[in-house]
């Protein structure tokens, strides 16, 4: 056993979980790194930034267009065809896919298209429609704030469970809801 002993040394033993520590921080600690870099361990290997985006060199191989690399492996050796975008869309026949969440809601854009020269209709309008915005805003403020006071009730009852205190008032709330949906209901 005493022959072993001095031949092991610090780098053998640091992620070993022997329970030595070698003074450093972490673990896996080994000091400082002999070059400083901006881009850490992938410049200390020898690799240089990539300039992303369109027409990016990835390394070797086909360059990219602004679709994409359309001269690769899987057009070469295993014959697929690349999508014909303009067909594809020709193909819909004027059907056009948009995600609720891309909807146009641009409300210069509206205001522009429906030609109106009047300022002051222009002021209304906008105004008008900016109004569900705000009302948008502060119904997704509220719903956790009406979870807080939920939680707030429940521990105010479990506190004290013979009590009749009202902390908030939901009948009331429930009332002004009400007249909300009656409101904005078709």
């Amino acid at each position: 056993m005493t022959k072993y002993i001095y031949k092991l040394s610090e780098d053998s033993t640091i992620s070993s979980n022997s329970g030595f520590t070698s003074g450093g921080e972490g673990e896996n600690h080994n000091g400082q790194s002999p070059r400083k870099s901006t881009y850490g361990a992938y410049t200390q290997a020898g690799f240089k930034k990539v300039k992303e985006g369109p027409g990016a060199t990835l390394g070797p191989g086909p360059k990219a267009g602004s679709e994409g690399v359309k001269d690769n492996v899987y057009v070469k050796k295993f014959k697929y065809k690349l999508v014909n975008r303009p067909a594809l869309n020709k193909a819909a026949k004027g059907i056009k896919v948009k995600a609720l969440w891309e909807a146009n809601t641009n409300i210069e854009d509206f205001i522009t298209g429906l030609n109106i020269t009047n300022p002051d209709n222009k002021k209304f309008i906008t105004s008008r429609i900016l109004g569900f915005d705000k009302l948008e805003t502060k119904l997704n403020k509220l719903i956790p704030l009406l979870q807080q006071a939920k939680h707030k009730t429940l521990d105010f009852y479990r506190q004290d469970p013979n009590s009749f205190t009202v902390l908030y008032g939901t009948d009331i709330a429930n009332d002004y809801l009400n007249d909300l949906l009656e409101l904005f209901n078709d």
